[in-house]
């Protein structure tokens, strides 16, 4: 009996150290350092902390951390950061190698900071990073009595200011657990249910891109009809080309033509057959026509991309269902409104979000895909992009125009640190390349379900 009670209380001793280190989400846990450096960083003036030397604690599970000081114009902060491994690339007589070294990290995931007002010593804000991805985090404010929490995103807010059952100096020595407990049902989390074993079908789809690449020269109105021959989008006749494609296997295509060659790849496993032209261009949305949009989409059809995009998912979607869909039935648009405003540099701005038959702003892509990575790890997208043509100065006004279109696909990888890979028009490029060409512009995405069975022309 002594026997199992002694088992018991060593069993009960090692299940409270890893609840208190190694909460349900597997952040390091820095509770019990912070309790220990409450007096002596935490509240201690900035003319004190700006004598004392960066410490190396351990936590009660053997996990470094580094307590120091940082300073910014008009704040201090305590970083409580983990220690981690990063690669590096080292160079010397020999040749290159890698190696790893340690190195602690302000937005690591585990990582706890607090924020100061230098005048005044006041609080201002503590900030949790629980991910890989830097780019997500937690922060809570003082308000009063109150507590408020904000949940960021690629600096949008998908929570904002929400108030919370604990006082701001009880998270002074929170644990993260505790953190999670008070705020599980007014905070997303969901969004950080991160599950790495789901994008087979992305990997798959993006590496069998990538080897297909070289094949692919852009061409304008460049397509392949339902027989793999080749033709012009505008009006569906034959495509005339230089060389015979098929003694290199190489293919033709415009940006569309390019999404096309994608979600063929993907109908013909099942249907035998690719996609046909005409209904891909079936319109989708109608303007005023007494308007200045309509009387210049007489010469030239302001929707195309996004009809096109459109038609396509609602294609891929009846092949795979086996039920025929127009795109109205179909539910392919994403029209998702996860974040309400934005962090800006004169503060909180309210943003757009998604705006119907137009998309996203492109500098909102990286958290709405983040947020559709993480909650459909199956699905790819077909982007549209809506591009300004400027009217001329007293004459004619500004159009929006439809002309542009990319496959893009997020994930998370081995790791759980959120990518993406985008292809336009034959191009592998970043997220962050894509944003930036695209800067001014809106995005409109709908859906696209991958698979492991692709076979492209």
């Amino acid at each position: 009996m002594k026997l199992k009670s002694f088992f018991l209380c060593v069993f009960v001793l090692a299940c409270s150290l890893s609840f208190a280190e190694y909460n349900r989400m597997g952040v390091s846990d820095s509770s019990d350092i912070r309790k220990d450096i409450n007096e002596t960083w935490l509240n201690l003036p900035l003319d004190y902390l700006r004598e004392k030397h960066t410490e190396i604690r351990e936590n009660s599970v053997g996990e470094r951390f580094q307590v120091r000081l940082e300073e910014t114009a008009d704040t201090f902060s305590v970083y409580v950061s983990p220690e981690v491994q990063i690669p590096v690339d080292v160079y010397s007589n020999e040749g290159f190698s890698s190696a790893m070294i340690s190195d602690y990290v302000a937005t690591s995931s585990g990582s706890w900071v607090l924020v100061r007002n230098k005048t005044t010593g006041a609080p201002l804000s503590i900030r949790c990073y629980f991910l890989q991805d830097s780019d997500v985090y937690i922060q809570f404010s003082p308000k009063g009595k109150k507590t408020l929490a904000d949940y960021v995103i690629g600096g949008f807010y998908a929570a904002h200011a929400v108030p919370i059952g604990i006082s701001f100096e009880r998270l002074y020595t929170a644990s993260f657990d505790e953190i999670l407990s008070v705020t599980e049902k007014s905070l997303p989390w969901q969004y950080a249910s991160i599950y790495t074993g789901q994008y087979s079908g992305t990997f798959h789809m993006v590496s069998v891109i990538k080897k297909n690449l070289e094949r692919i020269t852009p061409v304008p109105d460049g397509a392949y009809d339902q027989n793999g021959e080749p033709i012009y989008i505008s009006d569906g006749t034959k495509r005339v080309v230089l060389e015979p494609e098929s003694d290199d296997r190489r293919l033709s295509m415009s940006s569309l033509g390019f999404l096309k060659w994608i979600v063929d790849g993907l109908i013909e496993p099942i249907s035998g057959g690719h996609t046909f032209l005409a209904p891909l261009l079936r319109p989708t949305y109608s303007v005023n026509p007494l308007g200045y949009a309509a009387k210049a989409g007489e010469s030239k059809n302001l929707s195309l991309a996004l009809d096109f995009t459109r038609n396509l998912a609602a294609a891929r979607l009846s092949v795979q269902t086996k039920t025929n869909y127009l795109y109205e039935e179909s539910g392919v648009d994403v029209d998702i409104e996860p974040f309400s405003s934005t962090i800006a540099d004169g503060g909180v701005v309210n943003i757009a979000g998604y705006v119907k038959n137009t998309g996203y702003e492109a500098r909102a892509l990286r958290p709405i895909l983040y947020v559709l990575g993480v909650s459909n790890p199956t699905y790819f997208y077909l982007a549209a992009i809506r591009r300004q043509i400027p009217g001329q100065p007293g004459k004619t006004p500004e159009v929006y125009t439809f002309d542009q279109s990319a496959a893009i696909f997020p994930y998370f990888d081995k790791n759980g640190k959120f990518g993406c890979t985008v292809f336009e028009n034959g191009v592998e490029m970043s997220l962050d390349s894509f944003m930036r060409k695209y800067d001014g512009c809106y995005v409109h995405l709908t859906r696209v379900l991958t698979s492991d069975r692709f076979y492209p022309q």
